[in-house]
């Protein structure tokens, strides 16, 4: 089993759990990231744990109403007037994924690798103050129209066929599991299994603190390139001055794009930005997490309040956050929960990895020896991270990995 010195790029939930999992067998580990640990997607989300997410967002009913979303100004899918040129090819690649083929190929990937989210949590958090931020307490999924929760024959069939559990639920038995909601959702789907993490930010920094203990050195710097030699890479470059390597693994979240095509695989990584706002010190909040179908975002009870997060902008990396994407949230929270106070919130924008076909990338860099990838998650990161990090530590490691990792491969673009 091979060993030695490895720097991971990217300290979110990835890039931290594949460090946890490389130390654990003997690997010397630096962490080197352009902001601090946890601070991009893996501190805006909304800490949903969804081992039943088997249901991908290029579903042929998501692209037929894609169309009347982006002329809805209050739809959850947005592009920037001035972006939609640069995007558009990206788009048009991201429908030829939504084929109800590619949709149930898509789905059953989900499922190899969200299926065992718990447990690879657990694995990383037993015994450590950490352990105490995972609560599988249910997710409950809502509707304002009748038997409208639980989705299209389509979905239905792909949460059966992956052994999701589901219960269907009636007006009057979504007040009975979530009494705090506004009486007006006429269907609901309660998915028993799926869970939480109570702060997602917290989280990631705690376990960054277990790999620090353990002997991992964390950096602060920008990965501005390589120097690859004989299809390995020597050194990796931050902030313009070189740090030798033995290894090296792309786990940089929406950022991993450039990075990858350093490494000469151009892959298609989209910055797909979403919003939230969170409501500290409210009146009341719901026990459970709660998935608007309709508005398409998610409400979160945190230990720091209650969260709203979604909506899907494309708008580049470059783009200053659009404030209005927050106040739609605050009027479907208002809609949602009217007597919550909105006194005290706060408002967050940032970047999910997202590539077409919504599945990340897993595995050797094709080309470079000693690179690797890990990165893509899209709205599932704080599901897959752990899973994630266990597989690129098995692969990295030369071993066969515990799951099929075919439908993950950097070459599927190439």
């Amino acid at each position: 089993m091979p060993t030695g010195q490895i720097i991971i790029i990217g300290a979110g939930i990835v890039g931290v759990a594949s460090a946890l999992w490389l130390q654990r067998s003997g690997f010397a580990v630096t962490l080197i990231d352009r902001g601090a640990v946890g601070e991009g997607a893996s501190f805006g989300n909304a800490g949903n744990i969804s081992p039943g997410a088997v249901v991908p967002y290029t579903i042929p009913g998501v692209i037929r109403q894609a169309p009347g979303w982006l002329l809805d100004p209050e739809g959850p899918l947005v592009v920037r007037a001035g972006y939609f040129l640069k995007v558009a090819p990206w788009l048009a690649r991201l429908a030829r994924y939504s084929s109800t083929e590619e949709a149930l190929k898509t789905s059953r990937a989900m499922r190899v690798l969200h299926g065992d989210a718990f447990e690879a949590y657990d694995a990383l958090t037993r015994g450590t103050p950490a352990d105490a931020l995972i609560d599988r307490c249910g997710q409950l999924y809502v509707s304002e129209r009748p038997h409208a929760a639980h989705g299209s024959l389509l979905t239905q069939f792909m949460r059966e066929a992956a052994g999701v559990k589901t219960v269907v639920l009636g007006k009057d038995e979504i007040r009975e599991v979530e009494p705090t909601l506004a009486p007006i959702f006429s269907s609901g789907m309660l998915l028993p299994d799926n869970g939480r993490v109570r702060n997602p930010h917290q989280l990631v920094r705690l376990l960054a603190e277990d790999a620090q203990r353990h002997g991992a050195t964390i950096l602060r710097g920008r990965v501005t390139g390589f120097r690859i030699d004989a299809g390995r890479v020597k050194a990796v470059m931050v902030d313009g001055q070189a740090r030798a390597v033995e290894r090296v693994l792309v786990a940089a979240g929406a950022a991993s794009g450039p990075l990858a095509g350093m490494l000469g695989t151009p892959l298609p990584v989209e910055p797909e930005r979403g919003y939230h706002i969170t409501i500290s010190e409210p009146e009341s909040m719901p026990r459970i997490p709660v998935t608007n179908v309709d508005a398409k975002f998610a409400v979160a009870p945190m230990n720091m309040g209650l969260r709203l997060a979604g909506t899907v902008e494309y708008a580049g990396f470059d783009a200053p956050p659009n404030w209005k994407r927050t106040a739609l949230l605050e009027k479907q929270a208002r809609r949602m929960f009217p007597t919550l106070s909105m006194t005290h919130v706060t408002r967050w924008a940032g970047d999910r990895p997202t590539l077409p076909d919504g599945l990340p990338v897993l595995g050797r860099a094709p080309g470079v020896d000693n690179a690797y990838f890990a990165f893509g998650n899209s709205h599932f990161g704080m599901t897959a991270g752990p899973v994630m990090g266990r597989t690129i530590a098995q692969i990295i490691r030369g071993e066969a990995p515990s799951i099929d990792v075919a439908a993950f491969s950097p070459m599927r673009f190439c």
